[in-house]
């Protein structure tokens, strides 16, 4: 008897490692499909005949990307709501409050992005959102200057998402809270890649910072690269983001200083905290 429950046992791991690993492949095609029609979509604008419009009417409102961004910000409240309910009992008190306050975090993302369905219902913006929102929609973040919004999020995200989980992997490795910034190497190339979209060279200081911000983060990322034994993937894979780099600096042109590339940026970035959640939540729900 205890020799079936050893072979249903393995046989269960089995199937869980299949379809974990299943899942991942089919996570790393997206991934693949997305980063080669985002190249086409800039290559085509820059390059092809009658395309000269094509990424402004691929980050218009409701397009392609913005959509993505905000099913993927869903997702994951879902799925941070979806494992506190089956799952509570593995987390501690701190851990059940950090995923709730995630999952609520993004759901109200992901309203404020659809404009908490006015894009979807189309009814109109009552006389203060008119008066007073940049966009005169019924959303908040907008009431920001958009450059300041923009500011603090990427900041957020290049300071937690980018330099401190490299830097915690060069310095910082025994320090016991940082371990919730070990982070997937290939996720801090998705949120390098999103930063790949921007108007290079503009004479804004705003601009300016965002480029050599990603410039550092990329000698960076290649420096630990160097410094640590990792997979032929990641290389292939930070050799794509640096070239990808290198390509929209010579079309920096076809990007706007308002707009248009901050629409994929964010469906890149939504789409890695996608994956680091998942991630962090199957590191803590083994332990």
């Amino acid at each position: 008897m205890e020799r079936y429950l050893t072979i249903i046992k393995f046989h269960t791991l089995m199937l869980k490692w299949r379809s974990d690993k299943m899942l991942k492949s089919i996570a790393y095609l997206l991934l693949f499909i997305l980063y080669a029609f985002t190249l086409f979509t800039v290559v085509a604008t820059a390059e092809f005949v009658g395309y000269e419009n094509f990424l402004r009417s691929m980050t218009q409102e409701n397009g392609v990307f913005e959509t993505l961004s905000v099913l993927f910000l869903f997702s994951i409240s879902f799925y941070g709501v979806y494992t506190l309910y089956f799952f509570r009992k593995k987390f501690s008190k701190y851990l059940y409050i950090l995923i709730l306050f995630a999952s609520f975090l993004t759901f109200l993302a992901g309203m404020e992005e659809m404009s908490w369905g006015q894009h979807l219902f189309h009814f109109s913006s009552t006389e203060y959102f008119i008066e007073n929102n940049l966009q005169q929609e019924t959303n908040l973040h907008n009431f920001m200057d958009a450059n300041l919004f923009s500011s603090l999020i990427y900041t957020s995200i290049y300071t937690l998402f980018v330099f401190i989980p490299l830097l915690s992997k060069l310095f910082f490795k025994d320090v016991p809270l940082l371990r919730y910034f070990d982070l997937n190497m290939h996720h801090i190339l998705i949120i390098l890649f999103s930063s790949t979209l921007q108007l290079y060279f503009y004479p804004d200081f705003g601009v300016y910072v965002d480029m050599f911000t990603q410039l550092l983060a990329l000698a960076l990322f290649g420096f630990v690269l160097w410094k640590e034994e990792y997979s032929p993937r990641l290389f292939v894979h930070y050799l794509l983001v640096v070239n990808t780099t290198i390509i929209f600096m010579l079309y920096h042109d076809v990007f706007d200083f308002l707009n248009m590339q901050y629409e994929i940026r964010e469906m890149f970035v939504t789409l890695a905290v996608l994956f680091i959640f998942i991630d962090f939540i199957q590191k803590e729900k083994v332990k």
